[in-house]
């Protein structure tokens, strides 16, 4: 399970070109642009363990030294055979079904495959794939601290009786404990459950309520629950002395008996709700439809 400390941080931090352009050799954003384009970066919540150190040197603001030096453990331990041929497929399938691409795009490619026979320490493929999952860790950790500081400000000001509802949407926090992270099968599950109804000029409340039952029924095991409360108790705990009231209510949210059936356990229904609303509003559609649905009607 990946760390509270790849999670939750205070310290604002760059994006990706700036970061690798400070600690690695970086001539411009070409390579980022074709890793995005073809689709190509390490799976978080595998990677996640490996590169907490070097999340937490950027949060620390460690020396530069420190700093490179776990970038370099971290390319060492996941730079592997498999990963370079899962690499090398992508690039050069990419290259083989783009035959009217730009020759700059295609020359990128080019060196980015002949960069895959260099060893790891000197391999600027696998030094990007490195900083591009950091940084979004750190993107991460950053935008669930605004989310827990927003909580508990709201907390601060609200009658006690309203403490659980307002606690609920930190669940989305959980995504890479929960393992959920796969965008392809989150995608899978919203186009079935969710998009057939976000483009509606309306729609009623129990329609979107089912729509939300079976999103969260489709993405739920019982380890993605189980796993999903185990960070979300580490949150809480970590998090008790600088958010008291969220780490209170999210205690006592926790306390409470697990639901058998995903759609009536609404810690899991806020978090699949969260990332639901993060990729709809990333893909451009309208999901208001989800803002109305409180996560203890989904399943009613």
């Amino acid at each position: 399970m990946t760390s509270v400390r790849c999670v939750l941080a205070a310290t604002p931090m760059p994006p990706f070109v700036q970061l690798a352009s400070r600690y690695m050799s970086l001539d411009d954003d070409a390579l980022g642009e074709l890793l995005d384009e073809v689709g190509i970066g390490l799976d978080l919540n595998a990677a996640g363990s490996t590169l907490e150190p070097l999340v937490g040197a950027l949060i620390d603001n460690d020396p530069a030294p420190a700093i490179r030096q776990q970038a370099d453990r971290a390319v060492e331990e996941l730079w592997d055979y498999e990963l370079q041929a899962e690499v090398r497929a992508e690039l050069t399938a990419f290259r083989d079904e783009s035959p009217g691409q730009d020759s700059l795009v295609l020359a990128t490619v080019d060196t980015a495959l002949a960069e895959l026979g260099r060893p790891a320490s000197e391999n600027h493929v696998a030094h990007a794939l490195i900083w591009r999952a950091t940084a979004e860790l750190v993107r991460r950790a950053n935008r669930n601290y605004r989310r827990v500081a927003e909580i508990e400000d709201e907390l601060l000001h609200a009658p006690p009786n309203l403490h659980r509802r307002l606690t609920l949407p930190i669940a989305v926090t959980a995504t890479l404990a929960a393992d959920i992270d796969d965008d392809q099968e989150v995608a899978a599950a919203i186009g079935k459950h969710l998009v057939p109804i976000a483009s509606l000029p309306s729609v009623s409340r129990k329609r979107s309520q089912r729509a939300i039952a079976g999103l969260a029924r489709s993405l739920a095991t019982a380890q993605r629950r189980q796993d999903m409360r185990a960070g979300l108790g580490e949150l809480s705990a970590m998090s008790a002395d600088q958010f008291p009231r969220v780490a209170a209510a999210l205690g006592d949210l926790l306390a409470e008996p697990v639901p058998t059936d995903p759609a009536e356990d609404e810690l899991w229904v806020s978090l699949v709700v969260g990332l639901a609303e993060e990729m709809l509003e990333e893909a451009g559609r309208d999901h208001q439809m989800l803002s109305s649905v409180g996560p203890r009607s989904a399943g009613e």
